[in-house]
This record gives structure tokens, C-alpha cells and sequence, in this order.
């Protein structure tokens, strides 16, 4: 599978100088997107994070927690071949920022229904998981935790397939892919790898209405060194709703975990309402299983200008035990209230 998945991403790059005589039809866009964030909470004896995260909030205000820098370069080779490149900054599985190289993929597309990618894909397992780093295109400061934390990687390298089908004014969307995934375990000490990793995500939109579901099964261990923890099984299912209709907004997503120490059903409901250049919203989201939480969410978006928008959001997170928080010391005990200020830009 190794010696599959190493040519796959290198894949862009052999094409592009593969294909260099066609320069002359070519074009290149370079774009980015980032948050600068403060996030905090009122306890210092639990920290509040994003998915993946070593670290998180507490009492004084964080940048690391929802802070991140985005770079983008798209590169059209021809009518049906393109290269998309992608690097993140980001605090993830360690307490220092670090980069990913969060896509390198190509793409071919065979017809105008289908289309093929291949090597670092998005894992499309979430409504907004094409833009799940990218804070300007959501109304929310972050994903609703209790649901988007249930699942640590964002993306899997290998090939997925697109298929878009118009049945009179609904667009419906089927997509394979199949792949694997290695990155680092919060706290930095251990790599957790994915394999034999496959998603089926269909999807239809109708106007203001998009419906969604998804189902990934795959095998998971730890890898330390020479060492190597029991490949075990894990599955993911889920579904989504949204509709954008006049001013009102609504989203709701449900997932559910299964797998050894993975049995989580986890959801959310988010309403907002665009009033002129802001849009107020409220979020409820749960999760139960060995992670119990429920979290309450208002918070306002603001786009102060063309390409950036302020945001501000306070939950108030509701554990069972130690819920998704991390480094908890003794004693600790709900609820918590977390606040957060971020400017959202692209660019």
C-alpha cells in the first residue's frame, strides 16, 4: 500500500513538468485564507480544544486554539487536468504550530458529470469539511465541537471519485474514495495511522436545501517507532441538513462512531438570521458515549469588509467527567463557559 500511495503524491508535481509544453493554455491562482484568534475559558483546571489538539484554552486568552494560516495554488494544465496544492499552519498534535501539507492532489475531469482525484483528497465525512479550516466561508467561529471532534484527520491520501447528475432543478452527487492516513497523536509522541480507508458520500441539492450522507469504515492503530498497536476496526456514519433561504440559516449534522473505545452518536443544530451585514446565530450540540457534553452557543458574525469578517461566540459546555476536554486535573467539574473574538480573512 506504501509503495501505492508515495507515486500518488507525487503525482501533481510529475504532471506538471509532464506537461510543461502546454504552459501556454495553463493558468495559476494563488489564494490563501486565515483566522487570528483569541479564545479563552473560566477554569484553568481543564482545557477546551479543536479536534486533535495537545493543548487548549484556559483563563488566559490563547491565539492557538482557532488561529490558523491558510496557502492555496491551483494550477490548470489543460481543459481536464488540473493540480491543487494546499499548506496549513496550525497548533495541532503538538503545543507548537506546525505546517501540513493539507492537499496535493490532481485532478481529471473525464466528462462533465465526472471527475477523478488523486493523491492528498479532502475526507469527506462532514457538510463543511471542503472549508472546515477556512473560517470566512462558515457563520460559526469554529465546527461545533461535539460532533467534529469525533473524527482527528481532514484529509486521506490516495483517489476519490466525483459523479454530478441534474435531475431537473436538484443536483445530485455521489462520490468514492478510498485511501490512508498517518499523522500525529495529540501530544506528539505517537502517529496514529489509518488504513484501508473507505468513504461513499452522497448528497443532493434543491435551491436553498442541500441533504447529505456518509458512511467511512477503515482500520486504525498507533505507531511508536518500531512499534505498532493492533490494527482495529472504526466505522463513521452520518447525515446532514442545511438550508440558506432568505435571511434564515440553518444547519444540523448527526454522526455516530463505532469501533473499539469509538461507540459516539454526537449532533447539532445551528439557526442564524442575516440582518443587514451580521448574522446572529445559536448552536445546541451533544455527544454521548465516553465523551459525554452538550454545549450551548451564541455568538454574532460581522463582515466589517469585502474579504474579512469579525466574529464572537460564547458556549457554555456542559461535561459528564472530563467530556472533551484535555489535561484535566483532579477535581475538575463542569460547566464551563468559553468565549472567543477571531477575524476571519481571505485573500
Amino acid at each position: 500500500m506504501r509503495r501505492f500511495i508515495a507515486p500518488l503524491l507525487a503525482l501533481p508535481f510529475a504532471l506538471s513538468t509532464a506537461l510543461a509544453q502546454e504552459s501556454a493554455t495553463s493558468s495559476i491562482k494563488i489564494s490563501g485564507f486565515g483566522t487570528g484568534a483569541l479564545t479563552w475559558t473560566n477554569t484553568d483546571d481543564a482545557q477546551f480544544v479543536r479536534a486533535s489538539q495537545a493543548s487548549g484554552a484556559v483563563k488566559s486568552p490563547r491565539t492557538g486554539v482557532d488561529s490558523n494560516l491558510g496557502l492555496q495554488i491551483d494550477a490548470r494544465i489543460n481543459d481536464w487536468i488540473s493540480l491543487t496544492g494546499q499548506g496549513l499552519v496550525r497548533k495541532a498534535g503538538e503545543d507548537n504550530y506546525g505546517a501540513d501539507a493539507t492537499l496535493a492532489f490532481a485532478k481529471f475531469t473525464l466528462s462533465d458529470n465526472l471527475s477523478v482525484r488523486a493523491g492528498r483528497v479532502g475526507l469527506p465525512l462532514f457538510m463543511i469539511s471542503d472549508y472546515r479550516n477556512v473560517g470566512y466561508a462558515n457563520i460559526m467561529l469554529r465546527p461545533p465541537t461535539e460532533l467534529y471532534n469525533l473524527v482527528p484527520i481532514n484529509s486521506l491520501d490516495g483517489a476519490d471519485a466525483t459523479w454530478r447528475q441534474n435531475v431537473g432543478n436538484t443536483t445530485l452527487t455521489g462520490q468514492l474514495a478510498y485511501g490512508r492516513t498517518k499523522e500525529k497523536a495529540p501530544g506528539g509522541l505517537a502517529m496514529l495511522a489509518i488504513t484501508d480507508h473507505r468513504v461513499v458520500n452522497l448528497s443532493a441539492e434543491h435551491g436553498p436545501f442541500t441533504a447529505r450522507i456518509v458512511r467511512s469504515d477503515a482500520k486504525y492503530s498507533f505507531e511508536t517507532g518500531d512499534f505498532a498497536t493492533p490494527k482495529r476496526k472504526i466505522s463513521f456514519t452520518g447525515a446532514g441538513l442545511g438550508m440558506d433561504w432568505n435571511n434564515i440559516v440553518l444547519q444540523s449534522e448527526y454522526g455516530q462512531t463505532r469501533g473499539v473505545g469509538a461507540g459516539k452518536n454526537a449532533w447539532y443544530l445551528m439557526a442564524g438570521y442575516r440582518i443587514g451585514k451580521f448574522v446572529p446565530f445559536y448552536n445546541h450540540g451533544r455527544v454521548t458515549g465516553e465523551n459525554r457534553q452538550t454545549t450551548d452557543s451564541i455568538g454574532l458574525r460581522w463582515d466589517a469588509f469585502s474579504s474579512a469578517a469579525v466574529k464572537f461566540q460564547l458556549d457554555r459546555v456542559k461535561p459528564e467527567g472530563a467530556g472533551m476536554f484535555v489535561n484535566v486535573k483532579p477535581g475538575f467539574d463542569g460547566p464551563v463557559t468559553v468565549g472567543a473574538v477571531s477575524v476571519d480573512f481571505v485573500f
